[in-house]
């Protein structure tokens, strides 16, 4: 039988949906849509002929033919722009024969397959209904979710979730360019698992052969999958050139490990081991690395961490950390970030926390490891074995009287140092009396302190105490006004601030010095108790700060501009201080200011100054100045400066050059000495489906100024992994406001 533009359903073809070419990707087509920014409008389907459907029956099958030979029980030919269509998925061919026996289709001339966000294309084209198979010869596929496409001399589609090509290529490329591809013998897409493999690979960057494997895993998605990481590529003077190749273990949703090996020409062979989890009760990592026979430094190295957060009962949370390293040049020689180098102490806690609705307590081991052997044994901090801590943390009721505690009792240990208890009290009473428009907090205090003292010299108390009262009034008003600027309309505010504060006078230097030292003064030390830190030392005060803060409003209450000055002046000399300190004796301290600005959505301006009345100088200042007009491109200027110790500058950027190119930078210099302090210099290349990244470095490798040079290259090829070390983190460290690309 023969009919001209056959349009029937075909019932005895249903077997053959879903059996060609698809895939699991219905959902996700906008995953990662801003890695592929770069890609433009070129990503997308050839488009596929209309048809009509039955939207009653989804299931049901749509063909369409120029003409038709249909044999029951036989084999049946359709030919001439053939068309199979069932709920969405499509095929299309010049001729197409099913053979009904056999249970077998065979497609030939323009071979064409349609699923949501997929595509295939062949030159011909063969499927077994009986075992969902399906394959194509000389085919080309796109998988648009994935950002993926590729050729093969064969592909063998298996059900909907396992694709197998045979002599293919791989790439996320734009069509019509292929910067970079997986040549292989076979690649298998399971969609199960959502893995690729290839073996016998050779991943190619510009046609050139850049990286061979006998094996290779890759992603189809976004989820996480066991397998080899980026590689890393590192030259610096004191490693020489190395390389980090990690392996990752996707163990279980909640739980996954890293193993890598680092072997540096300089010096051997690194291990290093990363277990993390994530439970109800807290998620931490365990951390291990290990270095046999260092070749210069001539014995075994190692590092050990351990670091774990988490509630493990309503309102108890327990809290731990712990940082060991084999010898004190352990991150001067092996590690790369000058926060990291520079460490004095590596610190190990233990927290046992409880937070009710009236108060708060805690349990504190602590201690610490030297990794500075500069430092003198009397300068090293002490331990806390143990520290308990409570308090109270009931909300502040206005225009009633409030009360609040604090208690710590701790025992503190180090050597060749007096040791001992001590056990600190304060309890205190508040009034606050707050309106719309004006505040007055009345507060009092009562502090005890007892210690128990072991080493101390002959004749010394070893059980001295002390009771200190407080006194301390805060107040202020806040009044408005409506403001207007160009077209804009603003609130600005004027609020002045007194807060007068009264401690007696006792002698302490009788008490030893365990954990106290004095605030770094800022324009918020205006309006504190106490200018120690510590209970070893409460300093006496009468004393008055006035402050005044300025703030412009949006009609929105969003803070645009704010500017505060205040000064403390004084009414007596101080006569409390830390042992070798001399007294405080001006009648005013440094007037204290700060600014802070917010334009448009693109300026950050902030800046704070010390300035001393008396000589008429600044004693401290810092000026920050951000320009950041969108995510790609920010500019960040900074002044630092603390009378006869520092004065630096720091400059970073992250700005394009053009629209694949973009420039990235920081030079921090001291004024001071005279030298650079850091430098940083690179450039980044992003393309649809790659990009790189050169950065070069200058950085501090010890708090000696020693200084140490490397370069990092990163190549991205997007979808499948990178090489190079990935630099991204240090550039976010480095540059405020950067924001990796790729």
């Amino acid at each position: 039988m023969k009919t001209d533009r056959l349009s029937v359903r075909l019932l005895f073809l249903a077997p053959l949906v879903g059996a060609v070419l698809t895939a699991n990707h219905e959902a996700g087509a906008a995953d990662g849509k801003e890695a592929w920014s770069q890609c433009g409008p070129g990503w997308v389907l050839p488009e596929r002929p209309e048809v009509e459907r039955d939207p009653a029956d989804p299931e049901s099958i749509f063909v369409t033919a120029d003409s038709a030979d249909m044999v029951d029980g036989g084999v049946s030919v359709l030919s001439g722009n053939v068309i199979i269509d069932r709920g969405g998925e499509q095929i299309g061919a010049d001729k197409v024969s099913y053979d009904e026996p056999g249970q077998i289709i065979d497609a030939e001339g323009n071979v064409r397959y349609w699923n949501q966000g997929f595509h295939a294309s062949g030159d011909r084209g063969s499927m077994s209904l009986e075992k969902d198979q399906s394959t194509l010869e000389n085919a080309s596929f796109i998988d648009l979710p994935s950002h993926g496409r590729g050729t093969a001399e064969r592909v063998v589609v298996t059900g909907k979730d396992l694709v197998k090509a045979r002599k293919a290529t791989y790439t996320t490329c734009n069509p019509g360019s292929a910067d970079w591809l997986l040549a292989a013998s076979r690649i298998k897409l399971n969609r199960t698992t959502d893995v690729g493999t290839a073996t016998n690979v050779w991943v190619k960057f510009k046609k050139i052969p850049v990286f061979y494997s006998p094996y290779l895993t890759f992603p189809i998605s976004d989820k996480r999958k066991s397998g080899f990481l980026v590689p890393s590529f590192r030259v610096s003077e004191s490693t020489g050139v190395e390389a980090t190749v990690p392996y990752y273990f996707n163990i279980a949703p909640n739980y996954d490990a890293t193993l890598a090996l680092r072997p540096m020409s300089d010096r051997g062979v690194q291990s290093q081991g990363e277990f993390r989890y994530l439970k109800k009760w807290g998620q931490g990592l365990l951390g291990i690395e290990y270095l046999p026979d260092d070749s210069k430094f001539d014995d075994d190295r190692s590092a050990f961490r351990f670091h774990h957060a988490g509630e493990f009962l309503p309102r108890w949370r327990a809290d731990a950390n712990f940082d060991w390293v084999s010898d004190d040049e352990y991150f001067e020689d092996l590690g790369t970030d000058l926060a990291i180098s520079s460490q004095s102490f590596l610190e190990r806690h233990a927290d046992l926390t409880y937070g009710g609705d009236a108060f708060w307590a805690r349990a504190r081991a602590q201690g610490y490891q030297t990794i500075d052997d500069t430092v003198a044994p009397d300068s090293r901090p002490y331990e806390r074995l143990p520290q308990l801590y409570a308090a109270t943390s009931l909300r502040e009721r206005n225009r009633q009287l409030n009360l609040a505690a604090f208690a710590e009792a701790v025992y503190f240990e180090r050597d060749a140092s007096v040791t001992g208890r001590r056990l600190d009290l304060r309890p205190s009473l508040s009034y606050p009396y707050r309106t719309a428009g004006t505040f007055l907090v009345p507060s009092a205090s009562l502090r005890y302190t007892y210690y128990k003292l072991d080493g101390v010299t002959a004749g010394a108390d070893e059980e001295p105490d002390r009771l200190i009262p407080t006194f301390s009034l805060d107040s202020g008003l806040l009044f408005e006004r409506s403001l207007n600027i160009g077209d804009g309309s603003f609130i600005q505010t004027l609020e002045p601030r007194a807060f007068y504060l009264f401690v007696p006078f006792d002698q302490q230097d009788d008490l030893p010095v365990f954990d106290t030292g004095e605030y770094t003064f800022t324009f918020a030390q205006l309006f504190r108790e106490d200018r120690f830190s510590g209970a070893d030392r409460v300093g006496d005060a009468n004393q008055l700060s006035l402050a005044l803060t300025s703030r412009l409003l949006s009609a929105s209450g969003e803070e645009i501009v704010r500017g505060s000055i205040g000064q403390i002046r004084f009414f007596r000399d101080r006569k409390v201080t830390l042992p070798g300190e001399p007294r405080g004796t001006q009648d005013g301290s440094d007037l204290a200011a700060e600014v802070a600005a917010n334009f448009a959505r693109r300026w950050r301006v902030l800046g704070a100054v010390l300035w001393n009345p008396s000589d008429e100088q600044t004693n401290r200042s810092t000026v920050s100045l951000r320009y950041q007009p969108d995510e790609r491109r920010v500019i960040n200027l900074e002044y630092r400066f603390i009378r006869d110790l520092l004065e630096q500058t720091d400059v970073s950027f992250a700005w394009p050059l053009a629209q694949n190119w973009r420039a990235v930078g920081r030079f921090n210099y001291s004024l001071e000495d005279n030298t650079t302090v850091g430098t940083l210099a690179g450039i980044e290349y992003e393309s649809c489906c790659w990009g790189l990244r050169l950065v070069g470095r200058r950085y501090l490798t010890n708090s000696q100024g020693e200084h140490s040079n490397a370069i990092f290259l990163q190549l991205e090829l997007k979808g499948l992994a990178g090489l190079g070390t990935a630099s991204s983190g240090l550039l976010e460290r480095s540059i405020p406001g950067y924001r990796n690309e790729f």
